[in-house]
């Protein structure tokens, strides 16, 4: 990647899964972390037609569908599941350097 930009999707259920609440809880408690404008983020809702048409481009994208709830960082399957607020920064911080 070109930039220090980092583009977060959480492949979720907006409404009705608390593990998806959680990725995103997550994600916003440790957004302040990254200078402003550096960390972008979007849920990709499983239970609309545009998150659905989105998780099977990821899907084609990243050679396997991504599980529902998982975290894809930079168009990359990152966590097949939640992971602590440690573990996604360092991620995060990860995809910002490279």
């Amino acid at each position: 990647m070109d930039s220090p930009n980092v583009m977060v999707e959480i492949v979720a259920k907006k409404k009705g899964c608390i593990l998806c609440d959680l990725a995103l809880a997550i994600l916003v408690e440790i957004a302040p972390e990254f200078e402003k404008g550096v960390l972008q983020w979007e849920v990709v809702d499983v239970s609309s037609r545009e998150g659905v048409m989105r998780h099977a481009e990821l899907g084609a994208i990243c050679k396997r569908m991504p599980a529902v709830p998982s975290i894809i960082i930079n168009e990359r399957i990152a966590f097949d599941n939640i992971p602590d607020m440690e573990a996604l920064s360092a991620a995060i911080s990860d995809h910002q350097q490279s």
